[in-house]
């Protein structure tokens, strides 16, 4: 069998949908696994979540951004959903998050996985943190990201901006299903959400989720992505 390699979705806590879809998937020894950013928050076991991520793969979320930002800071003045994850994790736990990549290229594969986004005009090693962490709707050549629900006009989804060469496997964005487009491929499904954990299996390029089990946090704020496709571009309403 060939050896594949699997992007899992923001997993935010829901350890045990992360084990279903794993387990779905049959992994293996030889299988690389990687996850695609904000292991923690919301969910009911951000610490299990990292350490399952601990053993195979992992980039930078925003989450875990934002914990390594707080680390000095004291719980009281923490959110409470923050102060919850805090003591979930250990110095250690912090520690490996501080390692983390912001992206992982998979020349193989002609691809790389960011947790949110890129800017066209740009190599992926020169993208700026915020971009790699946060992008949405961009609006180049400026920097700035808006929340789709909350986009200027003119500003659109940073997938309608990028023609490669790279096809970026994201996260980040709650979509209303999984994205497989010519140049990126979009695999937040909103597991914490009570929607589905979706994973995109290479080189098939294979799309394969699992529902939740409950949900977790509440409706998205800001509501769930939806984009039609249009001549091969994903077009985001």
């Amino acid at each position: 069998m060939t050896a594949r390699t699997i992007v899992v979705g923001d997993l935010h806590g829901c350890h045990e949908e992360a084990l279903d879809l794993l387990d779905r998937l049959a992994v293996t020894s030889s299988d690389r696994v990687i996850f695609a950013g904000d292991l923690v928050d919301r969910g009911p076991k951000p610490r299990e979540c990292v350490e399952l991520a601990m053993r195979h793969e992992a980039i930078l979320g925003n989450h875990e951004e934002k914990h390594l930002q707080q680390r000095r800071r004291a719980p009281e003045r923490l959110s409470p959903d923050h102060a919850r994850t805090r003591a979930a994790l250990d110095e250690r736990h912090l520690d490996w998050l501080a390692g983390l990549p912001l992206l992982l290229r998979l020349p193989e594969h002609g691809a790389a996985v960011v947790h949110a986004g890129v800017l066209p005009g740009r190599a992926l090693e020169e993208q700026l943190p915020h971009t790699l962490l946060h992008a949405q709707c961009v609006s180049p050549p400026a920097t700035k990201s808006h929340w789709p629900s909350k986009a200027p006009p003119g500003w659109r989804f940073w997938t309608q901006h990028w023609r490669g060469p790279e096809r970026v496997i994201f996260g980040h964005t709650v979509l209303d299903r999984p994205l497989l487009g010519a140049h990126a491929v979009g695999i937040d499904t909103g597991c914490v959400h009570g929607r589905a954990l979706t994973a995109v299996v290479l080189p098939g390029w294979e799309l394969v989720s699992v529902p939740a089990r409950r949900d977790w946090w509440g409706p998205k704020g800001g509501g769930v992505a939806r984009y039609e496709v249009q001549d091969g571009v994903s077009c985001f309403s």
